[in-house]
């Protein structure tokens, strides 16, 4: 069975200059990095300056820029150039949040219902298409994101050649079991990754362990199946030590925690 990759997303030390996300994750033994593309993608040579952190932890993933100025034709554009870096850098997968429909991205959600096959969009590159979380308001969960439901996440991703990024913590604030989400959405094979964090009403992206997640069950699971995808650790910034050597040793722990424990 090949082993899971384990990853370190940039978005787990967002406040940081981007070279420490890179420096760390070599340091605790990451086997990569998920590049979150907010703040480079219009860098310019942004090549060489990504080649140049390849050097220190491999990049693995493109998150495309989700913080994005100039409204939907930016977000569109923004994920083009992130296919279009991950090409040029030989990176595999670009994940991708879905458009927002309140307040609505009306320009981005119309190119992507027309958009019949993303695998045309990406060339080689595979797109995974994000769960993304609930909203509270008022008592109630509301949605404000297109194809967000498992069963609309699950049949777009069939229909237009999209694999899927399961978020661990977005799928808590739904209330739903971690198990049988992944279980809905991996039809047919459609999950190749996996955010990892833990979720108290309402904190999102805790350290794994410090919500009410089911996260042991939800790896020991994912070993059973033979999952051959990737996870991803991104956390909140908050969630970890101030001390560098410290949120090493955090780290290490949990690769470990997810590559090696029996949790049976």
């Amino acid at each position: 069975m090949a082993a899971m990759g384990v990853f370190l997303s940039t978005g787990s030390l967002y406040i940081f200059p981007l070279e420490k996300s890179f420096y760390l994750a070599s340091r605790a033994g990451f086997d990569g990095v998920e590049l979150v593309a907010n703040e480079i993608y219009r860098k310019p040579r942004v090549e060489a300056y990504l080649r140049d952190l390849s050097r220190i932890a491999p990049i693995r993933v493109i998150h495309a820029p989700f913080l994005v100025k100039g409204g939907g034709r930016e977000k569109i554009r923004s994920l083009l150039r992130s296919v279009e870096l991950a090409q040029e850098l030989g990176i595999s997968r670009v994940v991708f949040h879905p458009p927002r429909r309140f307040p609505p991205e009306v320009r981005y959600l119309r190119w992507f219902k027309r958009t019949r096959d993303f695998s045309q969009v990406g060339r080689g590159v595979e797109l995974s298409l994000e769960l993304m979380p609930a909203f509270p308001l008022g008592g109630i969960k509301v949605n404000l994101f297109s194809t967000n439901s498992r069963e609309g996440l699950v049949a777009f991703a069939e229909e237009r050649g999209l694999g899927i990024t399961m978020d661990t913590t977005h799928a808590g604030t739904w209330g739903w079991d971690l198990v049988e989400t992944y279980c809905i959405l991996n039809t047919n094979g459609r999950v190749n990754h996996i955010h990892f964090s833990d979720f108290a009403p309402w904190k999102e992206h805790l350290w794994p362990g410090k919500g009410c997640l089911k996260l042991e069950t939800f790896v020991s699971f994912l070993k059973e199946e033979g999952f051959a995808g990737s996870i991803t650790l991104e956390v909140d910034p908050r969630e970890l030590p101030q001390d560098d050597l410290a949120k090493i040793r955090v780290f290490k722990e949990i690769i470990s925690w997810v590559r090696e424990k029996d949790h049976g």
